[in-house]
C-alpha cells in the first residue's frame, strides 16, 4: 500500500456520507495468504482498498461486509478461518492450509473525527490504533517503543488488537550512488519510508527524489546524528569507499535497528572487521552486520544488487512480523 492511502480512502467515503467496513488480520498461522497487519476497506458503493489475502476467502468476506453495511451493522465481528475443510472449524474457501483471524469494524459519518485523528498522526510512529471487542476504536500514544502488532484473545467476545498507525518500515540508506539509488527504487515499491544520506551536495538524485521520504547531505563524520533509528528500522551502508564505510559503520553499529548491512566483498568486509576489532569494538556487535550484503544471486549490476539486498531485508522483515 502507498502511505496510509487506506485511511484517505475511508475518509473520502465517509465525507460523502458513505459507510465503510474495515477488515483487519490480527493473527495468522502457517501458510495463510492473509498476514498479520493486513487491512482492507470496503465502501457501501462497492469500492475497495487493501487486501486480507485474496482469492475465494476474500471474495466471501467482501460480500458479507456489503450485506452488513446495508444492515447498518455497528457491532464488530470476529472470525477465525481455516484454509482447509474441517468439520469443527469455519472454512475460508481456500485449501492452502493455515489459519487467519479477521476482525471487522463498521465506520459511518459519525466516525469522521476518528479518521481525521488517525491521518493527523500518520507520521508519528509513537501512535497506535486500539481495537476492542466492545467496539472501541481509539488512538493511543505509546510511551515506549511498541511491537508493531499486539493481539490478545480471551474468547470470541473478549479480544483486543493494537497496531502502529504508520506500519511502513523505515530504512536509512547511507550512500546515494548507483546501487543506493537502485535500492531506493526497489524499496519504494515494498512500502519502505526511505531516508537517503550522502556527503556529496551535487550528486544527481532527481529521478528518485519523489520516491524517498527524506534526503540528507552531511559530513560522514557526523552521520550518527542523522540516523535516529529504532529497533524496527533498517540501516544500509553503501558509500563509495572502504574508508568511509568503516567510518560510517563504526558510528552506527551500536544503533538500535532490526537490520544493518554493509555492501562489501568478503575481502573488504574482513579488512574492515579486523580494523574495528583492533580499535576495541566488541566482536558480538560485528556479528549483527550483514556483509557481504544481500542474498546470493551472483549479482553484477546495481539493479541486481538492489534486488538481492531488498530480498534479504524482506526475509528479515517476514521472520519478525
Amino acid at each position: 500500500m502507498n502511505r496510509l492511502n487506506i485511511w484517505h480512502f475511508i475518509q473520502q467515503k465517509i465525507e460523502h456520507d458513505g459507510s465503510v467496513a474495515l477488515m483487519m488480520v490480527p493473527q495468522s498461522i502457517g501458510s495463510s495468504p492473509g498476514r498479520q497487519g493486513h487491512l482492507m476497506a470496503i465502501a457501501n458503493d462497492d469500492s475497495m482498498y487493501g487486501t486480507i489475502g485474496g482469492g475465494a476467502m476474500e471474495y466471501k468476506q467482501v460480500e458479507a461486509c456489503k450485506k452488513h453495511l446495508k444492515a447498518q451493522q455497528t457491532k464488530p465481528l470476529y472470525q477465525r478461518l481455516t484454509h482447509e475443510k474441517k468439520e469443527d472449524a469455519d472454512w475460508s474457501g481456500l485449501s492452502c492450509s493455515g489459519e487467519q483471524t479477521i476482525l471487522s469494524f463498521f465506520l459511518y459519518p459519525v466516525d469522521k473525527i476518528l479518521i481525521e485523528e488517525i491521518l493527523d498522526k500518520q507520521n508519528d510512529r509513537r501512535w497506535s490504533l486500539v481495537c476492542t471487542s466492545d467496539g472501541r476504536l481509539a488512538c493511543v500514544l505509546n510511551e515506549v517503543p511498541l511491537q508493531r502488532y499486539m493481539y490478545h484473545f480471551g474468547q470470541e467476545n473478549e479480544w483486543s488488537y493494537q497496531f502502529m498507525i504508520n506500519q511502513r518500515d523505515h530504512v536509512f540508506i547511507i550512500g546515494a550512488g548507483h546501487v543506493g539509488q537502485a535500492l531506493c527504487r526497489q524499496l519504494h515499491f515494498l512500502d519502505f519510508d526511505i531516508t537517503l544520506i550522502d556527503n556529496r551536495k551535487k550528486l544527481p538524485t532527481e529521478e528518485i527524489d519523489t520516491l524517498i521520504h527524506q534526503k540528507v547531505i552531511c559530513n560522514y563524520k557526523k552521520v550518527a546524528n542523522f540516523v535516529l533509528s529504532s529497533p524496527l528500522d533498517y540501516i544500509v551502508i553503501m558509500s563509495f569507499s572502504s574508508a568511509l564505510d568503516q567510518l560510517i559503520l563504526s558510528q552506527l553499529i551500536q544503533k538500535p535497528c532490526k537490520y544493518i548491512g554493509m555492501m562489501a566483498s568478503s575481502t573488504k568486509a574482513q579488512r574492515i572487521r579486523a580494523a574495528l576489532l583492533k580499535k576495541g569494538l566488541d566482536a558480538a556487535l560485528l556479528e549483527r552486520v550483514h556483509t557481504p550484503i544481500g542474498i546470493s544471486l551472483s549479482c553484477k549490476s546495481p539493479a541486481e544488487i538492489a534486488v538481492s539486498v531488498a530480498a534479504q531485508m524482506i526475509q528479515i522483515r517476514n521472520q519478525t512480523i
